[in-house]
């Protein structure tokens, strides 16, 4: 043919070659190669056995390896938050152990209505004395485990005060509370209302008078022998009993959040996912069966005619090739996990997913190694037809195992380790898989095809009834028994055809019902010229519609997805959320090497470096700012010292006099001071309501700490968390497609022979990649840890339809159809032999990843989406797309060169 004048491929033959003459070999000698994966596998199952351990901790698994914001967060921990005796309320929280409550009115009413105040009393007083059974069996209470503030257990003092004010009624005649700050004689210091009560209204005299929340934090011990696991036990113990509905309350609800939610969320998760892979199996085995039955239409003649009834054709029919293909793709899942652990690869709960995609990539590579068996001629001996058979297929499983692991090992080099360790299991299973394949399912292949040339049943081994004498036989035997026989002789065996044969072999058509469909119906029907039209308009508007897509995705991983929706932990997070978002955007400013306040000079110009990050564009102010120096200024004032507070603060001897002085007095602002040259401040943020402006503040304050960095500057919120994730998810996944891009291409031009495959190749990975980026935002998915993963695996796919396609088109050989153009007829005969392969992967997938529907969580409904979604844009691709683009420009091909050698 003209089009494959230009060759490439220089692997295709020698590799073809030599995995021909290994199959044959197999083939030969089947059972070593049946019975030494499987002793591998029960001996790499060891690792599993012994090595089993799931790695938990979100902050490890869905942040970036080299965040900024964990260096960031550890100057605050390892300084502020180091031990359980430096401790003041509210601060550090995400530092510490805990657990967070909020309570709300069970008819959505206000919580300071008297009634409902009494019981948020009650409340407080049932967590302060409610008895627990430790893990050890312990009895033990609050009092146990609290860390202790001003000689006592931190019980939430301000909240109980401001509780008992509206239990008794008073808050109009005796107290009048102010919000965000209510400043009372009963409180050392002011109460912020706005850490306390959720969704508050004013009154006319700017009086709290409603409110829609509360919310409480207990802070527990962590450090010290057994206290740890003791403060564990606390959280889940009261969790459990918030959950049985044990608390005193008839009229709030209460809702809570522990140290360890996100950790037990993903746990519970595991185990609602475990028991979906036995329902996966079981399916695709059903599946693989029913894909491997061969039916042929028999003619009943009757008093009315002539009816066609389908029989199972028994020889043809590998109903036990289905099942062992499944069997073979789960020994390489073992084998592979089982190895990993043994070499200590670290297991993540993402890693769990693995199995149901790994099941469906070997279950696609026995489809089409099945497939090629039924091409070859049924007069060889079957040693011979295995030969023939992976001569075609095994380059082509080879080209799709090897890019596959390779889109995977690609997709590990983002720094997240829920991405990084999925991929890492992810390429183990598919070169084992590709390993067990060329061997189990050869030898099994083998065994079976001995069975068809002695026209044997493939399931039991008995003798069949030729299926041309379905006239006479029972209905037993058409049903369990029936087998077709060998027509037409080979060219191998009969060197001598007459006319005769010749005339059966044309009358006589062999090929499987697929083949027929997909030549003689479908290859017509979307190479017409109104349909090749309306799918080059389709494909425009995929890409116009991917474009929009882009331009509207989220970026970043929203921790609150962890939770199940069910669960009160996700009604926590959701109302923390909606009636308590200032609680986040405090900014911590740790300064590690401070300057003299005693000199003018340096105080004044530290001063000036404060102002520049409270007048940011997303700073609040100065009137937001928690800073001791400020307080301290205020309090010498209250003293009577105002007069004098510049020679106070220009004195080194009365500046450490007053300064200690008020930091005794204001334990919240000593607990900042930990030294003369060591302190930290607040701040408030605004303007940081998306992902992109977070990111750009944290630039915007990392900067500033830099550019000032003779103070030894540190600031840390918890939202720089999201902002480092930010920062490299998409340029991360547009470089893992790059990169699959330049790596795949090379890999095409030494398996496949002609280049211009490898550029279409490149070019149906970048547009399926960019559909299913583009279609995530219409589905409500966002681009994070998860979705990168199905990014990975779209390359993987579509790498592996586009190089069935166009390998099959390349290597084309047989003659054309009377009558049709070369090009048309191997257009027809490419379609024939992949289109059933491409679509029996594409349902085996979509059946695997279909027990994920029916999992509550937003990690799993992720990967189905995103799955979902490269199954049919790859599909589209591989049977519709790619094939007209290959036939379009081989004609373009044929016509310049035919305009060429017209001219010349």
């Amino acid at each position: 043919m003209i089009f494959c004048k230009l060759r490439a491929a220089p692997l295709e033959r020698p590799w073809a070659n030599i995995v021909a003459k290994y199959c044959l070999f197999v083939a030969k000698y089947p059972w070593p190669f049946i019975i030494v994966p499987s002793c591998i596998t029960i001996c790499l199952s060891m690792g599993i056995i012994l090595n089993f351990t799931i790695v938990r901790g979100v902050n490890y698994l869905y942040a970036p390896l080299n965040a900024t914001w964990k260096s960031e967060e550890a100057v605050f921990g390892e300084n502020w938050a180091k031990d359980d005796d430096h401790f003041y309320p509210g601060k550090d929280i995400l530092r510490r152990q805990g657990i967070y409550l909020i309570v709300n009115a069970k008819d959505g009413g206000d919580v300071l209505r008297q009634d409902h105040a009494k019981d948020f009393l009650k409340i407080l007083e049932w967590i302060s004395t409610v008895k627990l059974i430790s893990s050890a069996g312990r009895i033990y209470t609050y009092k146990d485990v609290c860390l202790h503030f001003q000689n006592d257990c931190f019980s939430n003092t301000h909240a109980k005060l401001l509780a008992d004010i509206y239990s008794k009624n008073h808050q109009n005649s005796m107290f009048n509370i102010t919000y965000p700050v209510y400043r009372s004689t009963y409180a050392t210091e002011p109460i912020d209302i706005s850490k306390v009560l959720g969704n508050v209204t004013l009154d006319l005299d700017g009086h709290v008078e409603t409110a829609s929340a509360w919310m409480i934090l207990y802070q527990l011990k962590a450090f010290g022998p057994g206290k740890g696991q003791l403060s564990r036990d606390f959280e889940d113990g009261l969790a459990e009993k918030i959950q049985k509905g044990e608390t005193p309350s008839e009229l709030l609800n209460l809702y809570y959040f522990h140290s360890a939610t996100f950790d037990e969320e993903l746990e519970k998760e595991n185990r609602r996912l475990t028991p979906k892979f036995s329902i996966t199996f079981s399916v695709l085995i059903v599946f693989a069966i029913l894909s491997t039955f061969t039916i042929k239409f028999v003619t009943f003649k009757t008093e009315k005619g002539t009816n066609r009834y389908p029989v199972i054709d028994w020889v043809l029919s590998k109903p036990l090739l289905g099942i062992c293909g499944v069997l073979v793709t789960l020994c390489a899942i073992v084998s592979s996990t089982g190895l990993l652990m043994l070499l200590g690869v670290t297991f993540v709960d993402m890693c769990t997913v693995m199995p149901f995609l790994s099941l469906t990539i070997g279950i696609d590579d026995t489809f089409l190694m099945l497939a090629a068996w039924h091409e070859t001629d049924r007069n060889l001996p079957y040693e011979k037809r295995i030969e023939k058979s992976m001569r075609h297929a095994a380059v082509s499983i080879s080209i799709t195992s090897l890019t596959d692991a390779l889109a995977f090992l690609i997709g590990s080099i983002a720094p997240l380790p829920a991405v990084m360790y999925f991929c890492y299991y992810s390429s183990a299973a598919i070169c084992f898989i590709f390993l067990y394949c060329l061997t189990m399912f050869v030898a099994v292949l083998a065994l079976q095809g001995k069975r068809e040339q002695e026209l044997r049943h493939s399931v039991t081994g008995g003798k069949t009834m030729d299926l041309d004498d379905y006239e006479s036989s029972t209905s037993h035997q058409l049903l369990l028994k029936m087998g077709s026989r060998v027509s037409v002789k080979s060219d191998e065996e009969n060197n001598n055809n007459n006319e005769k044969s010749v005339k059966t072999e044309e009358e006589k058509d062999v090929r499987m019902w697929y083949q027929k469909f997909f030549e003689d119906r479908y290859a017509p029907f979307i190479s017409d010229w109104k349909v090749s039209i309306l799918s080059f308009l389709v494909y425009l508007g995929y890409l116009g519609a991917a474009f929009y897509g882009v331009q509207h995705l989220k970026i970043g991983f929203d921790l609150i997805n962890i939770v199940q929706e069910s669960s009160a932990s996700r009604v926590f997070l959701e109302v923390r959320q909606k009636l308590f978002p200032e609680d986040t955007k405090i900014m911590d400013i740790g300064i590690l090497n401070s300057p003299n306040f005693t000199n003018p000079d340096e105080r004044f110009e530290f001063m000036e470096v404060l102002s520049e990050f409270e007048s940011t564009w997303c700073s609040e102010g100065r009137n937001s700012t928690q800073f001791w120096f400020f307080e301290m200024q205020k309090y010498l004032g209250q003293l009577g010292f105002g007069g004098d507070l510049t020679k106070t603060l220009n004195s080194e001897k009365k500046l450490s006099q007053s300064k200690k002085t008020f930091l005794m007095s204001n334990e919240k602002f000593g607990y900042d001071v930990l030294s003369d040259q060591q302190f930290r401040l607040s701040t408030r943020l605004k303007n940081v309501n998306n992902d992109e402006d977070i990111s750009n503040c944290a630039v915007t304050m990392r900067s500033l700490s830099q550019k000032h960095s003779k103070y030894n500057m540190t600031t840390y919120s918890p939202l720089w968390n999201i902002a480092d994730e930010y920062d490299i998810m998409w340029p991360q996944t547009m470089q893992d497609i790059y990169i699959s891009i330049a790596v795949m291409i090379p890999v095409a031009l030494l398996f496949i022979p002609q280049p211009l495959c490898s550029v279409i190749i490149g070019l149906n990975i970048a547009s399926i990649a960019f559909g299913v980026i583009g279609t995530m935002s219409f589905l409500g998915v966002s681009l994070d840890a998860t979705s990168m993963i199905t990014v990975a695996m779209s390359v993987g796919f579509s790498v592996d339809f586009a190089a069935h396609v166009s390998y099959a088109y390349m290597t084309e050989s047989r003659t054309p159809k009377s009558g049709a153009s070369p090009i048309f007829s191997r257009f027809c005969h490419t379609l024939g032999t992949v289109g059933w392969p491409v679509t029996q992967a594409s349902v085996s997938v979509l059946l695997g990843v279909s027990s994920l529907y029916l999992v509550d969580s937003y990690v799993v409904q992720t990967c189905f989406r995103t799955v979902v979604l490269v199954i049919l844009f790859g599909t589209t691709h591989a049977l519709v797309f790619l094939p007209l683009l290959l036939m379009n420009c081989h004609r373009i091909y044929a016509f310049s060169r035919k305009a060429e050698t017209t001219t010349t």
